[in-house]
């Protein structure tokens, strides 16, 4: 009973609004159809607007996803490096720490030894070298991070769309 009700209410809300039943939305304005196009979309018969404004919304995000500059390192590459230098200075980590987790150990530990190793040049210029692979591992996992966030703003851009799309919100 509920699913009549909301063919009838859609049938009414389609009659407030001037459509008749069956009849067909307006067809695909040329700027519409010139950015399928270019896109690489086809343009289907029947396709309506709003249909064409979600492929193309799609399509520009995939685009964007694909687009982005993909790290040279990967997250798992990333952590045995981590790992590695925290094993160098002397960080103890269990596996269940994550990789911001090891980071921000390894930068507390080098503080310190920083601090005590004022009196020692050779000391403190190994100590700095340390520093800068820690920057650079913290500039990577930055990097990665900042991606990771962006194909999930995208996806959930696109899930929402979807939602509203399809009358689920």
């Amino acid at each position: 009973m509920t699913q009549i009700n909301s063919v009838n209410g859609a049938e009414a809300q389609n009659s407030v609004l001037g459509f008749q039943a069956g009849e067909e939305e307006e067809e695909l304005s040329t700027a519409t159809r010139r950015e399928l196009e270019a896109l690489g979309i086809p343009v289907t018969e029947g396709m309506t607007e709003a249909q064409a404004q979600q492929k193309i919304q799609e399509a520009r995000l995939q685009k964007q996803a694909e687009g982005m500059d993909q790290p040279a390192v990967t997250e798992t590459e990333l952590m045995a490096d981590v790992k590695t230098l925290a094993g160098t200075i002397g960080v103890v980590y269990s596996e269940s720490d994550d990789t911001e987790e090891i980071l921000a150990n390894i930068a507390d530990e080098l503080e310190a030894q920083i601090d005590e190793a004022e009196a020692n040049p050779q000391e403190l210029s190994t100590l700095m070298g340390y520093f800068n692979q820690l920057k650079n591992l913290d500039a990577i996992f930055d990097e990665i991070q900042t991606v990771q966030n962006s194909i999930y703003k995208a996806m959930d851009l696109a899930a929402a769309k979807n939602k509203q799309e399809l009358g689920l919100e």
